[in-house]
């Protein structure tokens, strides 16, 4: 019999002490891929205002990284481990054949309203609205198949664009006032949708961390 695979770490954002998972997005990508094709990890918490020097040298500090087994090389990026995993485990399948382009500039134009310039602001509302109306049409267009981008259940669109979401409508209505506009009713209905998979359920961290992480963010700022 052969001797069964070693697990993966996956080093997150996090309280090492407490063993608490923050509230980065690309970790929460990660994850949410990890749980939906049911592969083995363990989390190593990263305290971001200690962050080791082997950290540096294999993301410039950035999270997530994975490493397999103990004499595995580290992995950065959630656009590299989101992919690796695809190859290495391929079912069940998160391919997505939603255009890549629905969501891409969903989280610049989110930073833009919470941490760019206030002369700014005005145009960084326009392109999320603009970019909030792109998801809205794609999953109106295809609800017949799901509240998803996967469905029923999660793909790689999912994964991505899912927890950019989450910080948007939890940060912008708290430090901004802003609401998510009531005409997006896809938009709704697909995050309390997700909210409701056992992926995010095992991966979500909480609203209130995503408060702690951005309000350090602005005071950086």
């Amino acid at each position: 019999m052969a001797a069964p695979e070693a697990k993966t770490t996956i080093y997150v954002k996090g309280d090492p002490t407490t063993k608490t998972l923050g509230d980065c997005p690309f970790c929460h990508r990660a994850l949410l891929t990890y749980e939906a094709k049911k592969v083995p990890y363990t989390l190593e918490y990263i305290d971001f205002a200690n962050k080791p020097a082997w950290l540096q040298e294999a993301s410039g500090g950035k999270v997530p990284v994975i490493k397999e087994g103990p004499n595995g090389k580290y992995i950065p990026d959630s656009d590299v481990i989101v992919v690796h995993l695809e190859d290495k485990v391929p079912e069940p399948s998160m391919k997505s054949s939603v255009p890549p382009e629905i969501g891409a500039k969903l989280f610049p134009a989110f930073r833009g309203i919470l941490l760019g310039p206030a002369e700014e602001v005005e145009a960084k509302k326009e392109a999320l609205v603009a970019e909030l109306q792109g998801v809205e049409g794609y999953l109106r267009e295809h609800a017949a198949a799901g509240p998803l981008f996967g469905g029923h259940s999660l793909n790689a669109t999912d994964a991505s664009v899912a927890p950019k979401l989450y910080h948007t409508v939890v940060a912008l209505r708290h430090f901004r006032g802003w609401e998510l506009p009531a005409e997006f009713t896809a938009i709704r209905k697909y995050l309390d949708a997700i909210k409701q998979m056992p992926e995010w359920k095992a991966t979500d961290y909480g609203e209130a961390q995503i408060l702690k992480g951005w309000e350090r963010h602005m005071a950086q700022h």
